[in-house]
């Protein structure tokens, strides 16, 4: 085999129920005295980010709230947040929410010290035009505390999902050298998830650890990982949205969720992604029910290549049948369990659009670790596939 590099970096991470109680402290250590909320529109009005905003007023950390972002947040999203943070004089972002949030939060991190266009930044498309990082001052400070076990966005670096509304697809805006300087998981914060988003970002969050596995990528510490995070979608994912108040069953998700981006960061993802984000960008369906109905046809478009792995993953979980076919059947019967839809018509795509669905997924960068070379065919065949 080629000599490989493995480099895995998390930022610290404050991980349990009631995380979120140490937010105002964390900031102040790090000299943080006018800080932008980012979060969306649903978020904003739970009783826990109204209470982590008068704690901001009464500290006298003087905090900006930042909320003009969709499910399928849009360079002009970011734009807007980036003319806040410059007109509300702050000097440290806090994203609270899910991916979206999230992704809007680190983009304008990526972007708002240095003033060089979001688009440079995706590296997986053209290092080469990567911005080099040259002080103590050329990103935003930035703390993440995640609504959601879903995305896994709070351990992915930089790596924020911004949909290009100029080229209609979403592109990915990375630096390698940029992190959080805090997260904090409080599961505490997903009891009031309802059970539909739920059930939507934690099949994401199955997806993200899958699909690293099953990368060919070599870095046997991330599939250790990735195999842990499925384990755990498996104890706890159907028990955390059928059981919405159990903390545990909450916890283990919101743990599942993270690790997984740690396991995705390093060895990449697949065609599952680039579909799902390419379903975002065209119709606006939500990221982690795009990945939940396509999963399974992926992996099916895949078996040759991953039939092993997937052996390996029915026996860590003892499924009632211990092949790689098993693991299918317990995805299936997962998705049911959550009420997903099996196929994308339910979804209200219509066949006419898988084509340009197609074009949109083999212009991603996500699949350039599946395990499968895919060409614009191999997606409509898994498309034809899916609807």
């Amino acid at each position: 085999m080629d000599i490989v590099k493995w480099q895995v970096t998390v930022p610290p991470v404050t991980f349990g129920p009631g995380a979120i109680k140490q937010t105002v402290e964390m900031l102040k250590n790090q000299g943080i005295t006018r800080p932008m909320l980012v979060t969306d529109p649903g978020v904003r009005l739970q009783p826990f980010a109204k209470a982590l905003i008068a704690q901001l007023n009464d500290e006298q950390c003087g905090v900006s709230v930042f909320s003009d972002i969709k499910g399928n947040p849009t360079k002009g999203n970011v734009d807007s947040g980036l003319h806040y943070f410059t007109e509300t004089g702050c000097n440290g972002i806090v994203a609270l929410g899910g991916g979206s949030a999230i992704d809007v939060a680190k983009a304008i991190s990526l972007v708002a010290y240095n003033n060089h266009d979001l688009w440079l930044y995706c590296y997986f498309e053209r290092p080469e035009d990567l911005p080099v990082n040259s002080g103590n001052r050329f990103f935003v400070p930035l703390m993440i505390i995640p609504t959601t076990a879903g995305t896994g966005s709070e351990l992915s670096g930089s790596s924020c999902v911004i949909n290009d509304e100029v080229s209609g697809r979403k592109r990915v805006a990375y630096h390698p050298q940029h992190f959080p300087f805090a997260v904090l998981d409080d599961p505490e914060l997903l009891v009031g998830l309802p059970s539909n988003l739920s059930a939507w970002t934690g099949m994401d969050a199955l997806t993200h650890a899958i699909e690293a596995y099953c990368s060919p990528e070599y870095h046997p510490m991330c599939d250790g990982v990735a195999l842990e995070s499925i384990r755990l979608c498996h104890d706890y994912l159907a028990q955390s949205v059928l059981e919405p108040h159990n903390i545990n069953a909450r916890t283990q998700m919101m743990a599942a969720s993270s690790i997984a981006a740690v396991a995705f960061t390093a060895k990449g993802l697949g065609a599952v992604h680039s579909i799902a984000h390419a379903l975002g960008a065209l119709l606006d369906i939500h990221h982690g029910l795009a990945n939940a109905v396509v999963l399974p046809y992926v992996l099916q478009f895949n078996f040759t290549e991953i039939e092993s792995k997937l052996t390996r993953i029915a026996n860590l979980l003892d499924l009632p049948n211990r092949t790689a076919s098993g693991v299918l059947e317990w995805i299936n019967t997962l998705r049911e369990q959550l009420a997903i839809p099996f196929t994308l018509r339910a979804l209200d795509v219509t066949h006419q659009q898988l084509q340009e669905i197609a074009e949109l997924a083999i212009r991603d960068t996500e699949h350039h670790t599946n395990p499968i070379v895919m060409r614009e065919s191999d997606f409509m065949t898994i498309l034809n596939a899916a609807y």
